[in-house]
């Protein structure tokens, strides 16, 4: 087989396999590029955080500690309107059979609904307590 019969034959497969040569490494390429740039954008705050004033690198700590914030508030707040629609219809019904005590009623609607609906970076460091419950009064 002569090289031009291979170089077909290979560019017949790879259009079989719906990308060429080319195409491939153009992939190959943007691929790179891809992770290059993740890496870079990944370390470069933290290389810049160790070599300036303590002002950025308290500014850098800050903005991880709101990203982390948010994570956390991803997985917290569906619980807690979970909890809170229960504690609505829990309340209404006990003011529906207890003949209308607002008393009783408002302490289980006090109780679930008020409360936390978000991580704070407060709370993440501890200076703050999360309160899932409302205040009893």
């Amino acid at each position: 087989m002569t090289s031009n019969q291979i170089e077909n034959y290979t560019c017949s497969q790879e259009t079989k396999l719906g990308l060429s040569l080319a195409s491939k490494k153009a992939y190959n390429i943007i691929a790179a590029l891809i992770v290059l740039c993740f890496s870079v954008v990944m370390t470069a705050p933290t290389a810049y955080a160790e070599d300036t004033p303590t002002d950025y690198a308290v500014a850098i700590s800050e903005t991880g500690m709101e990203a982390a914030s948010a994570v956390a508030t991803m997985a917290y707040f569906p619980a807690k309107a979970a909890f809170a629609l229960g504690g609505g219809i829990v309340g209404g019904l006990t003011y529906a059979f207890t003949g209308g005590d607002e008393e009783a009623t408002s302490k289980i609607w006090r109780a679930s609904m008020e409360g936390d609906y978000m991580i704070e970076p407060g709370h993440l460091t501890g200076d703050n307590p999360i309160n899932f419950v409302g205040p009893e009064k």
